[in-house]
């Protein structure tokens, strides 16, 4: 039994390095199409709790369908009173369509800074 136990705890072991490893690794090549960068503001919607990342110079909107967390965390308990601006390195997980929003996932983020958003946005 002892060593039954332990062959599993290490078969665990292993698939979670194997599962980490083609998770920093899995921002290559999808179906539609490669990572990219962009300079990008982040923004909480409240009417509808949205989460849109805008590339800074376009006029393209974009859905990070996973990856926002630690960005929730900066934006504190009123993620409506604030943007976060910085680079990000995002997966498309759709085809672009100009004119409508692309779902994306962010894979990697930095030079983050939070910044307070005025009254008329």
């Amino acid at each position: 039994m002892v060593r039954f136990r332990g062959f599993v705890l290490g078969l665990v072991c292993i698939c979670g390095i194997a599962f980490r490893t083609y998770a920093s690794n899995s921002c290559t090549q999808t179906k539609f199409g490669k990572c990219f960068s962009i300079h990008a503001r982040f923004a909480v919607y409240t009417g509808d709790g949205m989460e849109v990342l805008w590339p800074v110079g376009t006029h393209r909107l974009l859905w990070p369908a996973s990856g926002t967390e630690q960005l929730e965390k900066l934006l504190g308990d009123r993620p409506s009173d604030f943007y976060i601006f910085g680079d990000f390195v995002v997966r498309p997980l759709e085809k672009d369509v100009p004119g409508k929003m692309r779902h994306v996932c962010i894979q990697q983020m930095r030079n983050l800074r939070r910044v307070k958003r005025n009254g008329s946005d």
